[in-house]
């Protein structure tokens, strides 16, 4: 390599150097919040998202970026609690997508059933909590 291109490269490592100087703080804050994303096995699901390819305009970029983290603050706030409720309840979507059609007397044995006691339980619990926050 030419002393020039060292002089360049120096150069550029010093610019970058700088750049890491003046922003450490941030730079610090986003690597916690990437380790914590990673923990929680949600930084693979949005770098599966990002391979999408769908051309966009800087209106509707800006757009997703804001949603995105605003979807990143929601996740960082949400305890270990609420992500295994979460997990839970799209593995049993997953599980329901084949289903028998059934009237209301099915229904209503169903009822007998103690995990569809559980679930009902958890609905009418989540209905009466979510109602005191609207």
């Amino acid at each position: 390599m030419s002393s020039e291109g060292i002089s360049k490269a120096a150069e550029a490592i010093y610019e970058i150097f700088e750049k890491v100087v003046e922003n450490h703080d941030e730079i610090i804050n986003a690597i916690e919040k990437l380790v914590v994303l990673e923990k929680k096995g949600v930084l693979d699901e949005v770098v599966k998202l990002s391979e999408l390819r769908v051309p966009l305009s800087p209106e509707e970029m800006s757009e997703i970026a804001s949603k995105l983290e605003m979807f990143f603050n929601l996740l960082l706030s949400a305890d270990e609690r609420v992500f295994k409720v979460v997990k839970r309840l799209l593995d049993a979507l997953e599980e329901s997508m084949v289903y028998e059609p059934m009237g209301m007397m099915d229904a209503v044995k169903n009822l007998r059933d103690p995990d569809v006691q559980k679930a009902v339980g958890f609905a009418l619990t989540l209905a009466k909590n979510f109602g005191k926050r609207i």
